[in-house]
Parts: C-alpha cells; sequence; structure tokens
C-alpha cells in the first residue's frame, strides 16, 4: 500500500536533506506533497502496481526550481524514490510515519 506520510532522506552533493513525503491514491491516480527546507511542492502521478507508482513535478529550492519524474516503490513500511531531475538522478529513502 502506498498511501501515507513517510519521513525521507534524500542525498545531494550538498548533503543529506530530510523531509516528509505524503502519498494519497485514489484508483490509478496518485498525488502527494514533497515537505523539506521549509518548502511545500506537490506532485502528481499514476499507480503502475498496488506499491509502485511515477509521479512528476517542480520542486523550488533556494538555488531555483528542479523539474523531476520519480519512481517509487513502497514495502513494508519502508519508500523508496529514484528521481530524475534536470540536475542529475537522485534517490531517496524513507520510512512510513
Amino acid at each position: 500500500m502506498l498511501d501515507g506520510k513517510y519521513n525521507s532522506s534524500l542525498n545531494t552533493p550538498m548533503g543529506a536533506i530530510n523531509g516528509t513525503i505524503t502519498l494519497q491514491s485514489r484508483g490509478n491516480n496518485v498525488e502527494g506533497t514533497i515537505e523539506t527546507m521549509g518548502m511545500r511542492n506537490t506532485f502528481k502521478g499514476m499507480k503502475t502496481k498496488e506499491n509502485e507508482c511515477t509521479f512528476s513535478g517542480n520542486f523550488n529550492t533556494p538555488l531555483g526550481t528542479i523539474q523531476y519524474n520519480a519512481t517509487c516503490v513502497v514495502n513494508n513500511n519502508k519508500l523508496e524514490l529514484m528521481a530524475s531531475t534536470n540536475k542529475g538522478n537522485f534517490k531517496l529513502l524513507g520510512n512510513r510515519m
């Protein structure tokens, strides 16, 4: 099951960035928020399996906007997200709160 709120950690060239990700599915649609660095950004996508989804969005940072496409898998209470961005590829890990 995808739905839930997750503590998250993203390793970047500037160091780890911690935050939260909220996922909510309705049928085959997925939407949610990424909250980190005092900012909140929304996204929308599609559920591809019961525990997998893809989504895209824009993430606003102090250094500018980062566009991304992400694939997300939730196994038990662990979230693993791979994001392809205009600044490179990033892996984010999380745990259900």
